[in-house]
This record gives structure tokens, sequence and C-alpha cells, in this order.
């Protein structure tokens, strides 16, 4: 009996010796990213597992604003890893010398895919004040932070009404309070990204005027970035959170683009983000997401000569030296070709 249980002893503690060493194992990798649609891969990941088997926990901070509010994280290793829209200061933490580098598609506003809307307040167009966009004129509209990608969506709307950026005023809000500031009439208009666009046609407060996919087709506005302290310390888990990742965006492409598993999708979207209202995510505009974690490379470099000719950049970024696609390229082909 005594052999026994010293025999049952010694099982249970190799078991709990082994299952601890197994989690001490595992790299704690602490994620910026904004709670909105463009960042469904990242949740599939993380709900589904996939992180952890390549012995990583995510833990996801999330930030109301845009990815420019991350840089600093990014720089110092506080963020390993972030997820946000292209912005001119994560170009100019890198001609500081921090070396964060883009890595995968988080959001690409290809054609069908105008997840980036604009939408203007609904009594604007009931009154007659707004009929098209040269009435955009003496309004205000809100991005989430100056030299950003919504930004520059915003002056070729302008552009194409013969106005400028002198024409309007511009404030900078969070995307959850752009919907608020509609709502108590504080801002006329803003670029809204999914699900924030369909809840606010759905609650009757703002029309859908326009998706950025006709203004400015293919942009590359969101992305995940890499900490220098990620990749130079972690390489090994850097790559399995690539491939964890990509994983994400093939599991929302059969979601959104085939209708495979949706509404799986849609309950962790719903428990992830701000809109807990599940219908609202049968109505909105899929994101454009690469199922290999491509990025539109032209677009980037487009981009950043507007920040550069607008004063947000003082010198032209090497965009290609910038995008590092190699954990991209490993994980699609762990993976083999989606179909």
């Amino acid at each position: 009996m005594c052999l026994r249980y010293r025999f049952a002893t010694f099982f249970l503690w190799t078991v709990l010796l082994t299952s601890n060493s197994f989690a001490s194992e595992r790299l704690e990798v602490p994620v910026g990213i904004s709670p909105v649609m463009s960042s469904a891969a990242m949740f599939i990941a993380k709900e589904r597992g996939y992180f952890r088997e390549e012995g990583i926990d995510v833990v996801i901070n999330p930030f109301k604003a845009s990815g420019a509010k991350m840089v600093p994280f990014l720089a110092t290793g506080q963020l390993f890893v972030a997820g946000g829209n292209v912005n001119a200061g994560m170009y100019n933490a890198i001609a500081q010398g921090i070396p964060i580098k883009i890595v995968s598609d988080k959001g690409t506003v290809s054609p069908g895919h105008g997840y980036l809307a604009l939408i203007v307040r609904k009594d604007h167009l009931d009154n007659g004040r707004y009929r098209s966009l040269k009435d955009l004129k003496g309004m205000t509209l809100a991005v989430t932070a100056k030299g950003v990608s919504q930004q520059i969506v915003i002056e070729k709307y302008l552009r194409k009404a013969g106005l400028t950026s002198k024409d309007i005023h511009l404030v900078t809000l969070a995307y959850a309070d752009m919907n608020i500031a509609l709502a108590n009439k504080s801002i006329d208009a803003t670029v809204q990204i999914e699900p924030f666009v369909a809840a606010a046609i759905k609650h009757g407060f703002a029309v859908r005027v326009a998706g950025n996919d006709e203004i400015y087709p293919n942009q590359q506005s969101a992305v995940i970035y890499y900490s220098p302290v990620f990749m130079q310390q972690y390489p090994k888990q850097a790559q399995g959170f690539m491939n964890a990742y990509v994983r994400g965006l093939r599991d929302y492409n059969d979601a959104f683009e085939k209708g495979k598993g949706k509404q799986d999708v849609i309950n962790i979207l719903t428990k992830s983000t701000r809109i807990k209202d599940a219908s609202v995510y049968q109505e909105v505009v899929p994101v454009g997401l690469s199922p290999d974690g491509l990025v539109n490379v032209q677009s980037l470099k487009d981009d950043a000569q507007w920040y550069f000719q607008q004063g947000y950049l003082k010198a032209m970024p090497d965009i290609d030296a910038i995008v590092d696609l190699g954990y991209a390229h490993t994980a699609a082909k762990k993976l083999g070709r989606y179909p």
C-alpha cells in the first residue's frame, strides 16, 4: 500500500513538473491592437488556440486610437507585435534607428472590400445639407490621428469634389468615439471602419456615402508590425506567431468570403470587439485580408510620399527595407496553397 502510494505520488509530481515545464516554455507576447473588424485574424487565432500551439501566450492590449499610439511601446519592446493603420509616426521612429518591421497584412481596401467608408450624419442628408462630396465644405470630419492612412483618403474625397483640407475642420477621435460624436452631432462626417460603419447605419444616425475602395482601391490601410526585441531575441516565436496569424487570416477568409463557419467567427468578433450585436456583422462590408499575409508595397510607397510632401516626414523612408514578408512567406509555405 505504501509502495503504491509512493508510486502515485511520484506519478503526480511527474505530471505536474512536465506541465509546468511546457507552460514555462511558452513565451508571453504582448500585442497592441484596435478592437475592430480588421483585427479579426488576430482574435480568431487567439480564440482557437493557434498561438498556444506555437508555444506563445498572446496578451492583447486594446488601443482605442490609431497605430501611431503604439509606436513608443513597440520601440521599447513593451509590445512585441502591433496591428494598426499605416502612419507617419511609425516611419519617423524607424528613421531614428528603431528597426520596426512591417510583416503582414491587417487590412487592404481591395475592390469590394470597402470596410473603411465615408459616412455622413443622416440628418444632413434628410435636410439637404449634404447632397454630394462638394457639400463636405465647412464640415467637421474626424480621423484617428494626423498623418495616418485615413487622412490620405479624406484628401482624395475632397480632391474629387474640387476641395482641399482647408475647406474642412479636421479633429482626432478614436473609432468608437466617432460614432458617439456623429450621434450627438459634434462632428458631421468621418471615414469610419467596420463594424462601426454598419452599427452607425443600423442605429440611424449616419449614412454610408462611399466605400474607400471606390476612391482609393487597394490602399494598404493597416499592417502588422514586429518590434526589434521580438525579432532579435525570439526569432522562433516570431515565426510561430506568423504561422498562427496566417491561419487566422485564412479562417477569416473562409468565413466572410466563402461563408464557411461564419457564425462562429462572428461570435468571436462580438466577444473581442466593441460591437456586441451579432446582427451588425451580417451587414458589414468585409475587410480585405490576404490569406497569405501579403501587403501592397506600392501603396505603402505612395502613401509615404504623401506623408513626406505634407511635412509629416523629414525624409522618404526605404519601404523595401521596412517591409519583411519573410515570416508570412514561410507561414504560407508551411500551410500550403490557400484554395
